[in-house]
């Protein structure tokens, strides 16, 4: 039987663009819940990474 922690676990998720570390976002799994936590989270919070860098990319190649 797997381990299962007892208490609530805040994850930050960082992401590299250019080399340079940017955080995108924390996701916080519940006791007995990281798999769920992860499938629901992570993909939304780095879709949402990706939008915003994305935007970013082409403001500074529209200057």
């Amino acid at each position: 039987m797997a381990y299962t922690p007892a208490v609530n676990t805040i994850l930050p998720v960082t992401i590299s663009v250019g080399g340079l570390p940017c955080e995108v976002g924390v996701i916080t799994v519940e006791a007995g819940d990281a798999a769920r936590a992860l499938r629901r989270d992570l993909p939304a919070l780095l879709r949402e990474a990706a939008d915003y860098y994305e935007t970013a990319a082409e403001e500074v190649t529209d200057t």
